[in-house]
């Protein structure tokens, strides 16, 4: 190797070295800013059901979900109340949502929402299907997460609606509904 060859390799080696430090730089301050340390589950259900017991969310095809099989309800974090159909986020930060469940009954020519409402208002669609003159199926999987924050005082709902199907519903099969609720710990 010649002149140009050894100072080729010395270049390669200086641009190798630099990559190695610019990475280190970019890594070390992402874990600076960031500060999240872990998350915390703190609730757990895996019984989900329709309720129609609670205006303006009380027609067959504009209910909020009810949350039955509590597993886990860490009572530090989160309250739940209205025959389980709100969950109050009691300490202030960012809570992931997550929702898996089996629609049935969907048919033809309709619009299928779920979301989440924070203190009755819609914060988040966590599913959206519109169906044509057609379905392929009359089920409907979600399987979605959303990030909520709370100052400490916020209660979150689950509402399941359409646009004029009445028969639509969570699916009552045991493998095929869970809520979760984290507190992403900072």
């Amino acid at each position: 190797m010649g002149k140009g060859g050894t100072v080729l390799g010395l270049i390669g080696i200086f641009l190798a070295a630099g990559a190695i430090g610019f990475t280190y730089i970019v890594w070390n301050g992402q874990n600076t800013t960031n500060n999240v340390t872990g998350t915390i589950v703190v609730g757990i259900w895996d019984e989900l059901e329709d309720n129609y017991d609670y205006a303006p969310h009380n027609l067959t095809n504009d209910w909020l979900y009810e949350f039955g099989g509590n597993r886990l309800s860490n009572t530090d974090y989160i309250a739940v109340s209205n025959t389980n159909t709100s969950i109050t986020l009691l300490k202030s930060g960012w809570y992931r949502i997550h929702l898996y469940v089996l629609l049935w009954f969907i048919s033809p020519n309709f619009l299928y929402k779920t979301t989440i409402l924070k203190d009755g208002a819609v914060e988040f669609v966590l599913d959206r299907l519109v169906t044509g003159s057609t379905v392929d199926s009359y089920w409907h999987q979600i399987d979605s997460s959303a990030f909520v924050y709370s100052d400490g005082t916020n209660y979150i709902e689950l509402n399941g609606y359409s646009n004029g199907d009445n028969n639509f519903s969570p699916y009552t099969g045991p493998d095929y509904r869970q809520l979760t609720i984290e507190y992403i710990a900072t």
